[in-house]
């Protein structure tokens, strides 16, 4: 007559589940990671405008220091607290003005992208209004840092938005509709 032991067969029972659901949460991070993968190669220190899946040009930081900076002071109401900035910054009117100056007559509305992927978004009523709009790239004086901690990063500021929920840091693209 043949024997069975019910206390192996319930550790054996044990080890399977333990050993599925390792494999499960094995799959499902790899998973997590495909969908979460960065597709563009984008990085800081450069900037990319698109429209309907095309490039339509693109700036550095050097681009940007070419163009006529203007300091702006803050005060950013957020969950963090209230933080005072000066930045220094240029209009996002003559940013996407030195792209092609009809930029601003043929969309309506602009998503911005951080490297972190943290996109928001603003009406281009909103670019053309005066003392509005910039791109940043220093605070007081300073580089804005990377993601990593490195110096050479952009942001998108908004004066009229006094709590800074669509300003976009790590900025790497603009995509025009």
């Amino acid at each position: 007559m043949a024997e069975t032991n019910p206390e192996k067969k319930m550790f054996f029972n044990s080890k399977t589940i333990l050993a599925l659901g390792i494999v499960l949460l094995v799959v499902v991070v790899v998973v997590f990671s495909f969908l979460n993968r960065d597709e563009t190669g984008l990085q800081e220190g450069t900037v990319v405008i698109k429209a309907g899946g095309a490039t339509l040009g693109s700036f550095t930081l050097a681009d940007l220091r070419q163009l006529p900076e203007v300091e702006k002071k803050m005060n950013i109401h957020s969950s963090q607290g209230n933080t005072e900035h000066e930045f220094t910054c240029v209009p996002l009117l003559a940013v996407l003005n030195s792209i092609d100056p009809e930029l601003t007559q043929r969309y309506e509305k602009i998503l911005t992208k951080g490297v972190d992927n943290y996109t928001s978004g603003f009406n281009m009523s909103e670019v053309l209004q005066p003392d509005n709009v910039y791109i940043a790239y220093a605070d007081y004086g300073k580089p804005l840092k990377t993601k990593t901690g490195g110096d050479g990063s952009m942001r998108v500021i908004i004066c009229n938005d006094d709590y800074g929920q669509r300003f976009t840091m790590w900025l790497v693209s603009l995509e025009l509709q």
